[in-house]
């Protein structure tokens, strides 16, 4: 079974990708991350110890989701690292080209 999972350098994410690989034998996960914090790293190296494909892509941008092969499930663990992401007027967490 193959599954993307979003934010996976993240804690929710990290924390998904370990306790599935430890229920389930055969799991094929892809974390995707942008890598914006500082601590991703850390835990993209723990995660591609584990076998978790980790791509640098983000999920704001539509052509980083369109380099995804289809999965048989997509678990969103990605989250906005500012609360003030989208207060202003007129902003907005999409990634703009």
């Amino acid at each position: 079974m193959k599954i993307v999972l979003t934010g996976v350098c993240g804690f929710a994410g990290s924390t998904i990708a370990e306790g599935l690989l430890a229920a389930r034998e055969g799991l094929k996960i892809i974390g995707v991350d942008n890598l914006s914090r500082p601590g991703s790293e850390l835990n993209r190296r723990a995660l591609s110890k584990m076998g978790v494909e980790v791509r640098h892509l983000d999920i704001r941008s539509a052509s980083d989701i369109e380099t995804l092969e289809p999965a048989d499930w997509v678990i969103d663990a990605a989250a906005n690292p500012s609360v003030l992401a989208g207060v202003a007027a007129g902003s907005t967490s999409r990634q703009r080209h």
